[in-house]
């Protein structure tokens, strides 16, 4: 029977003991998230979902399946509205540190696709999460098919103009 860890609020997970064991071996999270920031006004709300680390040879690899909602404005009718997002992804982690001897390993470059294990055998999914949250957010954000649509104010008859674009009509009536 695998025991699941619950992981409240929180995107770090030590994996100091799972570094120490054979290739394969796995740890399961089941991950609840009240409140995450992805950006400047763009925020994830109850997430959920679970999270397997699998020890490899070099690294452990997280696979995180989880569900959000993020507030958005629809791009039609102009309300706010939370948007369901499901993400799939995996996640490489590379250890700096060797957890046996205490010594440096390597340093994690930037560019590459590798995020790294802190020097106390922590691996933070925030940053993974984040960029795959943003990616799975539609292109353009409307907020169902029952969407009202911009408010209209009047709509004229044949050869009438729409009020909102009567300054359009002024400025065409001018030439």
């Amino acid at each position: 029977m695998k025991r699941v860890q619950e992981l409240q609020n929180d995107t770090v997970m030590n994996v100091a003991a799972l570094l120490k064991e054979p290739v394969g071996a796995t740890r399961e999270f089941a991950v609840s998230i009240d409140r995450f920031e992805l950006d400047i006004e763009l925020i994830a709300t109850s997430i959920s979902g679970d999270v397997r680390l699998i020890r490899l040879p070099d690294e452990i690899l997280a696979d995180v399946r989880l569900r959000a909602d993020v507030g958005l404005e629809c791009d039609r009718c102009l309300r706010d509205y939370d948007q369901p997002v499901n993400v799939k992804f995996t996640a490489e982690y590379s250890p700096t540190i060797d957890v046996h001897t205490g010594r440096n390993i390597a340093e994690i470059d930037e560019e590459s696709d590798r995020f790294a294990i802190t020097e106390h055998h922590e691996v933070d999914l925030a940053e993974p999460l984040r960029q795959e949250l943003i990616v799975a957010l539609p292109m353009v954000s409307v907020c169902g098919k029952d969407c009202p649509g911009p408010l209209v104010t009047s709509i004229g008859g044949e050869g009438e103009i729409d009020d909102r674009l009567a300054a359009l009509q002024r400025l065409l009536g001018e030439e």
